[in-house]
């Protein structure tokens, strides 16, 4: 049957129909893809299906029904649509029951002739049915060994992929410089991925592998059926033998020069795979389509994992991500995650609302794992989904635009942060109304990284209008009401006014305490931050017996060695030194620099910090020999950390020599 001229790109090949019932549905397909104008890229990735098996599908094969359906939503106009899927269900119901071969007519032939030309009849109907389960049975046998192969493969690949991972994870965390630590992130995230997608495709094998087996052994008792009524009425049959080979999975191009060839090698290798999986998997699902057999349309109960981990289901594999998730192990739920959504996208596409939902539980628990850059990156890309499959007003495409702000701000890029959520905000309340936590939510994240980008008095200002509307439709005791009064009183500080961020802070600290206890952690910073308010509203004394208060507690609740317990003995420390008592900032520093190189390391940048401010009120508090000598220590340690030209290690320096001068001046001799 000659073929039709699509509108762009190549001509469409000719339809060599399996049978004339097919041929009609596939001339009726094309004929919907050539008045909708898309090309078999565009129209591939809104069904669910690769161009390849979309072509193959368009060329006589008979489709799955998900197939047919899917093609006439995606190039049909609404009113038509209804009509046009009735159209293509008739065609493919006659493609899937085309008509037995007419008797003989009746002639005034004897019984004999007659009852002869009808076993003739039937031997031949036999022997095309034996025929074609045969071919049907070497296509399955091939497809399985196939998938016996690529399974093989895939799970060298995955092996070879964790251990690539371990090693850019340690490679990040001990990367030096940005621009190291850029490309290092860049290479893991790239062979996180390839790992997801190895393990889909794994799944996706294993499961046609399953398949082919299940539908072979169908077609065995059908053959052994066909092969005995054949033998009765003295007919043969017979079958080709299957091809040899799996296609090799090595990149069949010389890879380009880049910065990353092993994964440059990875992603082909995948490709490879993609290929073989998509090819095979559309042989198994033709050949289920004509025996019958009812396609996979859910994610299968058994995708697999790892060589080394069960086989876990769908459901199994959510229950886990989701307990590892709600008990802080954030890595662990991304992996998990990322396992889920591979075996969604292949299973049910990846539009399905289960994939795009597994995609955002993913991104949240990698920006929750420390890679609020990653994080960003996915959320991006699952907005651009969700716009196209859910539309702009969508609640979840709203969400995605909240995240993509969220981990904008979390990765250091507050003001794009900010313009993000302007934007939102506009749409949240159109859509959602003004009063929906989800707006409130909005406004409040908008105001917090107004501040962050430098903007402290239109912050303020702004959680000043926020407050408002927070009390009236959550109550003045609402912990979120709470927060947003800490952070308008942390702003008013930030904008030049202290004594009004003082009187804020001490009106919210009761209050928190009441309603959410005095040993709360929010109550906690409450009471920091009330206390440096206090100091830089001039009353460094106060604001040291504030802080002498909060230390014990942070200390009991926390522990001693949680980081706010340690921030607050710091700002201890500072300010009784302000206060004028050189002498007991000295010991409180002293005992601080202890714990803080047992516990961030003695090469921490804090740590170094308070061993500075441990010099220096030693000196003042006359301790000028002792502090020369810790002074030449420090020096050297500084120099060593951070290099001889660092501005830490100048100021070093320079301290050093002033206090050699005042040493030498006061008779003490330089050290030994």
């Amino acid at each position: 049957m000659a073929g039709t001229e699509k509108p762009r790109g190549r001509p469409w090949t000719d339809i060599r129909p399996v049978n004339p019932g097919a041929g009609r549905l596939a001339a009726f397909l094309r004929a919907r893809v050539d008045g909708s104008g898309k090309t078999l890229a565009v129209l591939a990735e809104e069904i669910g299906y690769s161009k390849s098996q979309v072509s193959s599908l368009l060329s006589g094969r008979i489709p799955p029904q998900r197939f047919v359906t899917s093609l006439i939503d995606a190039t049909v106009p609404p009113p038509l649509r209804e009509r046009r899927r009735s159209e293509a269900e008739a065609m493919l119901y006659e493609a899937l029951h085309p008509p037995r071969p007419a008797k003989p007519p009746a002639s005034s032939a004897g019984p004999a002739v007659v009852d002869l030309a009808a076993v003739q009849a039937r031997q031949i109907e036999t022997y095309d049915r034996l025929t074609r389960a045969l071919e049907q049975q070497a296509e399955l046998r091939q497809t399985a060994d196939n998938a016996a192969r690529l399974i093989w493969i895939l799970l060298g690949m995955i092996h070879k992929l964790n251990e690539r991972v371990g090693a850019l994870s340690r490679e990040r965390d001990q990367a030096a410089g940005r621009q190291a630590l850029e490309a290092t992130r860049a290479k893991l995230a790239r062979a996180e991925s390839q790992q997801a997608k190895a393990e889909g495709e794994l799944g996706r094998a294993e499961e046609k592998k399953r398949r082919a087996e299940a539908l072979a052994a169908h077609l065995r008792e059908q053959i052994t059926a066909l092969t005995e009524e054949l033998e009765r009425l003295r007919g043969q049959g017979g079958g080709p033998a299957p091809t040899d080979g799996l296609p090799d999975l090595a990149p069949t191009t010389p890879a380009a020069v880049s910065t990353d060839p092993e994964g440059d090698d990875i992603d082909a290798a995948l490709a490879r795979a993609t290929a073989v999986n998509d090819t095979d998997g559309d042989t198994v699902d033709r050949i289920s389509t004509e025996l019958g057999v009812p396609a996979l349309d859910t994610v299968p109960d058994n995708p697999s994992t790892s060589p080394d981990v069960p086989n876990k289901s769908a459901r199994e594999l959510r229950a886990e991500a989701k307990a590892a998730q709600e008990g802080g192990d954030f890595g662990e739920a991304a992996r998990l995650y990322a396992r889920l959504t591979a075996a969604s996208a292949v299973y049910l596409g990846p539009d399905h609302p289960d994939t795009l939902a597994s995609r955002q539980d993913h991104a949240h628990c990698i920006g929750e794992a420390g890679e609020p850059a990653l994080a960003r990156e996915l959320y991006e890309t699952l907005l651009r989904d969700r716009l196209r499959v859910l539309g702009p007003d969508h609640a979840l495409t709203l969400h995605s635009r909240y995240q993509l702000a969220y981990y904008t701000g979390e990765d250091g890029d507050f003001a794009t942060a900010q313009d993000l959520l302007a934007a939102l905000l506009t749409d949240q309340t159109r859509v959602e109304g003004p009063d929906s936590l989800s707006t409130l939510t909005s406004r409040y994240a908008h105001a917090f990284y107004t501040g962050e980008a430098g903007d402290s008095a239109t912050a303020a200002s702004l959680y000043e209008a926020l407050l408002r509307d927070q009390t009236r439709v959550l109550g003045a005791d609402h912990p979120v009401t709470l927060s947003s009064r800490h952070e308008h009183a942390y702003f008013t500080g930030q904008a030049g006014f202290p004594e009004a961020a003082r009187l804020l802070l001490a009106a919210l600290v009761p209050d928190s305490e009441r309603v959410l206890g005095a040993d709360h952690v929010d109550s906690f910073v409450s009471r920091y931050q009330l206390a440096r308010c206090t100091a830089e509203a001039g009353d460094p004394a106060t604001a040291r017996d504030l802080l002498a208060a909060l230390v014990p507690d942070e200390t009991r609740v926390l522990g001693a060695d949680h980081s706010d317990t340690l921030q607050s003995r710091r700002e201890h420390a500072h300010h009784t030194a302000k206060a004028g008592d050189a002498g007991a900032a000295r010991d409180l520093y002293e005992a601080l620099v202890r714990d803080q190189a047992r516990v961030l390391g003695p090469d921490h940048r804090r740590t170094l910090a308070s061993r500075y401010q441990h010099v220096r009120y030693t000196a003042r508090s006359g301790g000028l020999v002792a502090a020369l000598d810790l002074m030449t220590v420090l020096v050297a340690d500084l120099e060593r950390v951070f290099g001889t030209d660092h501005p830490d290690s100048v100021t070093g320096r320079r301290q050093l020599a002033e206090l050699t001068r005042r040493v030498g001046e006061a008779g003490g001799g330089a050290p030994a």
